[in-house]
């Protein structure tokens, strides 16, 4: 089966997955508003993203917090496409910036790191961020989770999966990542500096 094939696939099962969100109660589908603008929750995540087009993108409570999720595409030659999964949840009261840059997100910053690391955590205190981020199970269950690209804001945590994952079940690959989300926040709480 080709890359093309594959990746056809996938946009078919989370483009459905993400349809039956949006049947639910409490959910919608998301669409361009009178101005044309669309949802860009992952801008201040993200920014680099917004040179994607948007493919489904859904929204609506997952237990105590308010989520979106979108495939965003780009078209980068005649023949070939890069998909990306974005989930975005409502974190009240996220304190300091973290971000877990993938070999990819940190090359769209310009950034490199060794290729037998998972994860480049990115802080106010790098080192020390590192440190508890490798020490803690964050980067196993992440990765478990195909290791999606992290950032921890005021505007909330978002994930960005590239390529786009297998997602069999959104429902089970949200709570997952909202089980991390306790302790994500926790991590960029400890990498702020002491005031």
């Amino acid at each position: 089966m080709t890359f093309a094939v594959r990746t056809a696939r996938r946009v078919g099962k989370a483009d459905r997955e993400m349809r039956a969100l949006a049947a639910r109660p409490g959910w919608e589908q998301l669409k361009r508003d009178e101005d044309g603008a669309q949802w860009a929750g992952y801008a201040p995540h993200f920014p680099w993203l917004l040179r994607a087009q948007h493919g489904t993108t859904v929204a609506g409570p997952f237990g105590d917090h308010q989520v979106t999720v979108a495939r965003l595409v780009e078209n980068l030659t005649s023949k070939v496409d890069a998909h990306w999964l974005v989930v975005v949840f409502d974190v009240p009261g996220s304190g300091p910036n973290l971000r877990l840059e993938r070999n990819w997100s940190a090359a769209e910053l310009g950034l490199t790191f060794h290729m037998d690391a998972p994860y480049l955590p990115m802080s106010d205190d790098r080192a020390g961020t590192t440190e508890r981020f490798y020490a803690s199970e964050l980067p196993e269950r992440l990765v478990k989770l195909a290791g999606p690209a992290v950032s921890v804001t005021k505007a909330g945590v978002c994930f960005v999966h590239h390529p786009l994952p297998d997602v069999m079940d959104m429902d089970r690959l949200l709570e997952e990542l909202a089980g991390m989300l306790p302790d994500l926040v926790a991590l960029a709480g400890d990498g702020a500096p002491e005031r």
